[in-house]
C-alpha cells in the first residue's frame, strides 16, 4: 500500500493552481467523492492500513497549508481527494464509534488503534444472523 499512497501524494502535489475560481468541482465529481471515500475507507479497514492513511491526509493537509503561502489552491482534482480523504477519516470514525464496545472485536483487535476489519464485523454479526435465519 506505500507505493498507491506515495502515487497519490504525489499526484496531490501537482494538483494546486494561482486561480481560486479552478479549485470548484464539477457536479460529478461531488457526486463521485461518496463512492470515493468508501472505497478508500474500505481500502484502510480491511487493509489494516490506518497510520499509512493518516499520515498521507496529514501530509496533504500540510501540503495544501504550505501551497497556499505561495498564492496556490487545490484545484478541482485536488479538492477531490481531500474531501475523498476527509469524508473517509469521518466514515472511519464512525465505524469504530460504532463499534467501540463490541467485545469480541475488541479482543481480536487490541491496542491503542482499534479499527475493526469489515469482514471480521461480517463473520461475527451478519453471517451468524443468516445462519439463524436458514435455521429457524
Amino acid at each position: 500500500y506505500i507505493p498507491f499512497f506515495l502515487i497519490l501524494f504525489i499526484y496531490f502535489s501537482g494538483c494546486f493552481t494561482p486561480v481560486p475560481g479552478q479549485g470548484r468541482m464539477p457536479l460529478a465529481a461531488v457526486l463521485l467523492v461518496g463512492p470515493s471515500s468508501l472505497y478508500y475507507w474500505y481500502l484502510v479497514t480491511e487493509g489494516q492500513i490506518f497510520i499509512l492513511y493518516i499520515f498521507t491526509f496529514f501530509a496533504m493537509a500540510a501540503l495544501v497549508l504550505h501551497q497556499r503561502h505561495k498564492g496556490l489552491v487545490p484545484d478541482s482534482n485536488g479538492l477531490f481527494l481531500l474531501y475523498s480523504f476527509g469524508l473517509t477519516l469521518l466514515l472511519i470514525t464512525l465505524w469504530v464509534g460504532w463499534l467501540w464496545n463490541d467485545k469480541t472485536l475488541r479482543k481480536k483487535y487490541p491496542g491503542v488503534i482499534y479499527i475493526p476489519e469489515p469482514w471480521a464485523f461480517y463473520t461475527l454479526h451478519v453471517s451468524s444472523l443468516q445462519e439463524n435465519k436458514a435455521g429457524s
